[in-house]
């Protein structure tokens, strides 16, 4: 076997269980008695099982959905290390230690965690609430018990006073503007809504599927949009009625730590803001009353009748959260080199980023346990083929990386790419797996084939040998992961993806669900890829993968954040899908507080028509897309529900939230 090449033992190399001898285990699992999980288990190859137990172990809630800052991302980033540790593979970053003499001395190899500043823990030192009506007795209100602050909120201490301004939403479906250009909230506090309009059943007006609520009703961006209206505290209260499991209690600091704001933030009960309400308001309404106006239209209501006074006495300290490597040394003259695997261990915790289901533990079994079991087990095999190399074998080493801090925006990742291990023209090829387990109908999708120089054809005879249906991305729609960060240091660069779904970035994105086969496939083929760059002698150098540039691609939606961004000056608030069916672009996300939510536009949705030019897929939209100017009227034809619906989109700079 010494004999043969390393890219064909890699085929006949038969893979390790993690659970010792598999004879044994059988054989205990005959002696209690067989059942249909057990033999389906035993029927699987044993690198399947050894990846549903990665996949099923990091999927599991104790993770808290793996956001930074919480314990699950920290057992997370120490369940990496203590495999790669395993694996025999070496720490990957240098670490300061004190030596005998007091000095402290840089050991480079050191450690497997690199650490970096990611956000602040949230400390409340004191709150208070309380209102005053005339000459009434004042109404006081109790911490933990009448409301709660919020783990976005900012330090602050205001006298002023309410303003209703419904579910905060600046537009939303069927035309509903919660805001005109002239309100203006400065001197006041703001009283919103959680969720988003009701029938009487207490259910979403807007969801497509009838059941819980849709992306409007986050609520992030409702503070957001209060409080850039110069509101000087934000109270945020579940509406009376509402069908959702969450509205007869007060959400936590840790559910709602996403986003970062200057002004006091709190949740009262429906109780509290009823009191409240009848106080200020000079017609005496109640909370229904209002939420009646809110679900009918939007609404901004001055409520004069009380100085309500709002105090948040916060503390900020600052997060440590880590990227995982561990290194597979090279041999010969190339081991100075380095191929890259990568894959972001992070999700979004309690509903921390871009979910309607903040509170609930997003387990985010293929965004990204997938990908993160994917690197644990081609970790495995690679480590087990260099064991095998011949002593006088040549090739470069290889970097296993899991990234934190991904779903806030790359963040793990270009801390790294900006603080490599050696130089990062040393990196000669990167490959990212970022949701690999919802593998449909053996297809996969796979971008950054045109990074590289020759690097199309290096890859496709692999691509073509692994059974799988593979879908290219085309030049410049690749997708912003990981792999985004390499390719802006001039790095080439191949991302594996499954696609979208549903679940995305909802609490339904369960382990269960998982594709073990067709992931373990895409490990396989990630796998055979490094290898044999890992010998080639030759490098692949970096070509961009647009006309434009680096620049083109960092302006393009990011897989895990959705933020909806394409083209370098402007930005529509969609995430379009990848797919190059000829029928148009797929809307699969509209992003609140945008230029397509105040369109009209909505998920599911084949944009076919851009200013009466045809649309067939993305590849068509995006020189478009370049050409458009902030402030620019655009006529946009989508499809929807079979039929033509003709929307204008008024273009907004991109960075600019309204």
């Amino acid at each position: 076997m010494r004999r043969l090449p390393l890219a064909l033992l890699l085929v006949l190399a038969p893979p390790a269980s993690l659970a010792g001898d598999g004879a044994d285990v059988k054989d205990a699992i005959v002696a209690l008695g067989e059942s249909p999980i057990s033999t389906l288990l035993l029927n699987m190859p044993e690198d399947v099982q050894t990846y549903d137990k990665h996949v099923t172990t990091l999927a599991n809630p104790f993770f808290e959905g793996r956001a930074p800052g919480l314990r699950g991302n920290r057992d997370a980033a120490e369940y990496i290390r203590f495999y790669f540790e395993r694996f025999g593979l070496r720490p990957a970053f240098p670490e300061t230690v004190t030596a005998a003499d007091g000095s402290e001395v840089r050991s480079p190899f050191a450690s497997y965690f690199q650490y970096f500043e990611h956000g602040r823990n949230f400390d409340i030192r004191g709150s208070a609430v309380e209102a005053r009506a005339g000459d009434a007795a004042p109404l006081t209100f109790r911490e933990g018990v009448d409301y709660a602050v919020l783990g976005c909120s900012g330090a602050g201490d205001f006298t002023g006073p309410l303003v209703f301004v419904g579910y905060s939403i600046v537009s939303g479906k069927d035309g509903y503007m919660g805001y005109q250009p002239a309100d203006s909230l400065d001197g006041k506090i703001a009283l919103a809504f959680r969720f988003e309009p009701m029938n009487d059943e207490g259910r979403s007006l807007w969801s497509e599927t009838g059941d819980g609520w849709s992306f409007m009703a986050n609520l992030e961006p409702k503070i957001s949009a209060a409080a850039r209206r110069g509101a000087k505290a934000v109270i945020v209260v579940n509406p009376p009625g509402a069908a959702d499991e969450r509205a007869d209690r007060l959400a936590t600091v840790q559910e709602t730590r996403a986003g970062t704001f200057d002004v006091p933030v709190i949740m009262v009960t429906p109780d509290a803001a009823d009191r409240l309400v009848r106080a200020a308001d000079p017609e005496g309404r109640s909370l229904m009353d209002l939420r009646r106006l809110a679900d009918a239209s939007g609404v901004v209501l001055d409520l004069p009748g009380a100085a309500v006074s709002v105090r948040a006495d916060v503390d900020r300290s600052p997060i440590l959260t880590p990227n995982v490597g561990g290194v597979l040394p090279g041999r010969g003259a190339l081991a100075d080199q380095y191929v890259v695997i990568g894959a972001h261990f992070d999700h979004v915790g309690y509903g921390q980023f871009g979910s309607g289901a903040t509170g609930e533990i997003h387990p985010g079994a293929d965004d990204n346990a997938s990908g993160t079991s994917g690197l644990l087990l081609a970790a495995e095999k690679l480590a087990r083929l260099y064991a095998a190399m011949p002593d006088d074998a040549s090739a470069r080493s290889i970097l296993f990386l899991g990234f934190t801090a991904e779903e806030s925006g790359l963040i793990g990742s270009r801390y790294y790419a900006n603080n490599p291990i050696v130089p990062i023209d040393r990196h000669v090829l990167m490959l990212n797996m970022d949701m690999i387990g919802r593998v449909r109908d053996r297809a996969i999708h796979v971008g950054g084939l045109a990074t590289g120089d020759g690097l199309q054809d290096f890859a496709s005879p692999f691509l073509e040998q692994s059974g799988l249906d593979v879908k290219p991305m085309p030049p410049g729609v690749f997708g912003r992961s990981d792999h985004a960060s390499f390719y802006a240091k001039e790095v080439p660069v191949l991302f594996f993806f499954s696609g979208f779904h549903d679940d995305y970035h909802k609490p339904g994105d369960v382990s269960v669900l998982i594709n073990r086969n067709g992931a373990v496939d895409v490990v396989n083929v990630v796998s055979r890829i490094a290898l044999a760059m890992a010998q080639r002698a030759e490098t692949l150098p970096f070509v961009p993968d647009s006309a434009d540039g680096r620049r083109a691609s960092e302006n393009l939606p990011r897989l895990g954040q959705g933020q909806g961004r394409a083209g370098s000056r402007v930005r529509v608030g969609i995430r379009p899908g990848y797919d190059e069916d000829g029928r148009g672009v797929l809307i699969e996300e509209v992003t609140p507080d945008t230029a397509a939510a105040e369109a009209g536009m909505q998920p599911g949705d084949v944009m076919t028509r851009w200013n009466g030019q045809a649309l067939g897929s993305v590849t068509d939209w995006m020189p478009l897309l370049r050409e458009a100017q902030p402030g620019e009227k655009i006529e946009v034809v989508v499809l929807r529900n079979g039929e033509e619906v003709t929307l204008t989109l008024t273009l907004r700079a991109a960075g600019q939230r309204e």
